[in-house]
């Protein structure tokens, strides 16, 4: 049998730290890094899910993130715990505050993840983080290895995000 992948164990062997609550994190999340780096949300493996009619995600350009649910019940993993996989090439404390703020109903640019704001147990999502040089390459290794394990992407990506290496 393969061993789990993705659960909480498995990313803090792969070097993430944090695991704090998305909706504890106060503006600004001067908590985390400064540095690039990737990061993950995830569920506590020990909740249930289930899914709301509308997104209590931000409207950014007056866009509504809401899909109905059959496409979420269709989009959901099950086994793993991490349900997104982000990066960002800047500040991890800048985009995750983005994306708490999507979460918050703020018309943000983080649309990326929006399928996590419909989930009931939203509030309950949990955030952690590796600083990382190339975050790119980090992220696509970790989408690569996910869906190499469970055959599609987590289940808030949507898309594969910047696909282009750095020269090594």
């Amino acid at each position: 049998m393969q061993q789990d992948q993705f659960t909480i164990d498995h990313l803090r062997d792969l070097g993430f730290i944090g695991f704090v609550p998305l909706a504890g994190l106060p503006k600004g999340c001067r908590s985390l890094p400064a540095e690039p780096g990737v990061y993950v949300v995830v569920c506590d493996p020990a909740s249930t899910h289930g899914y709301l009619d509308r997104s209590v995600g931000g409207r950014f350009k007056g866009q509504d993130g809401t899909v109905d649910v059959p496409t979420l019940i269709d989009a959901w993993v099950p086994g793993p715990d991490c349900l997104y996989i982000g990066q960002t090439t800047t500040r991890l404390r800048s985009r995750v505050d983005s994306l708490v703020a999507y979460g918050r109903g703020e018309p943000v640019g983080h649309r990326g993840g929006r399928y996590l704001w419909q989930l009931q147990q939203h509030g309950e999502l949990l955030v952690a983080w590796r600083v990382n040089d190339d975050p790119i390459r980090a992220e696509r290794e970790l989408l690569d290895a996910f869906e190499a394990r469970y055959g599609r992407l987590p289940f808030a990506n949507l898309v594969r995000g910047r696909r282009e290496l750095v020269a090594a």
